[in-house]
């Protein structure tokens, strides 16, 4: 059971509200910022060291690793094909990219053709351009596909293959 003690000068002391604690000088917060610092840098290093051994590349230097398809999915891709519309028409490029995308072949862009200040092209006639004999076999299938229209070698063109809609396209 519990005694009863005699009142003693700490039965007195009226109880205070509130938070004790140490005033905080200027040292101890700068003290504080520092440790701060000091963690956000390890925790910033080891991510970045880790990412580092994961990706074996530097983030900071663009250099992120990617997958690159493998030698037969770039058999069956094939080489790219740039549609260029012009026809004077709208839309052609837009419609002639799907009609071979939904081909199979390898679409890369359909735009309207311009010249080296941005302004439109009006081509006559349609032609398939190639850069090389290597693409040759794949453009011809383009042609086929597109209405039987020339294939014809050009480094004009950045592309394998570069589709070129002139006026006689409908």
């Amino acid at each position: 059971m519990a005694q009863k003690f005699p009142i003693d000068e700490f039965d007195s002391v009226v109880a205070h509200g509130g938070r004790h604690r140490a005033k905080r000088t200027a040292k101890d917060r700068l003290f504080e910022w520092f440790r701060i610092f000091v963690a956000a840098t390890v925790v910033a290093g080891s991510a970045y060291i880790g990412l580092n051994l994961v990706e074996s590349a530097s983030v900071f230097n663009g250099e992120i690793s990617s997958p690159t398809p493998s030698a037969t999915a770039a058999a069956q891709i094939g080489p790219g094909v740039t549609v260029l519309d012009a026809s004077g028409q709208a839309g052609v490029a837009g419609k002639v990219g799907h009609l071979l995308l939904d081909a199979g072949f390898n679409v890369l862009t359909a735009a309207n053709a311009v010249d080296s200040e941005s302004k439109p092209v009006e081509g006559e006639k349609t032609v398939i351009f190639i850069n090389d004999e290597s693409a040759k076999a794949e453009a011809t299938k383009v042609a086929a596909k597109l209405g039987k229209f020339a294939v014809e070698v050009s480094t004009n063109y950045p592309g394998p293959i570069t589709v070129f809609l002139g006026a006689d396209y409908k």
